[in-house]
């Protein structure tokens, strides 16, 4: 079993920070790739945030908490 770390995607140029708005996974759940799995608020707008991999999700980050670009969001095990 592999287990990925997921991180706060750079939405644009000048994007350095995202809060994590909501999940729409809960913990352990089993994702498919592309399926959404969370939404994050940057400056000019909100992303909703597909899984690039299928597998176990555990978040690491909560809503309402402000994290940088490449800060870990949550793991995957497939």
């Amino acid at each position: 079993m592999a287990k990925i770390t997921l991180k706060v995607p750079k939405g644009a140029v000048s994007m350095q920070n995202g809060t994590i708005v909501e999940w729409f996974v809960a913990a352990g759940e089993v994702v498919q790739v592309g399926q959404l799995i969370y939404a994050i608020e940057t400056e000019k707008t909100t992303i909703e945030v597909e899984s690039p991999f299928a597998g176990a999700i555990t978040p690491i980050a909560q809503p309402g908490q402000t994290l940088p670009v490449g800060a870990p969001v949550a793991t995957i095990e497939n």
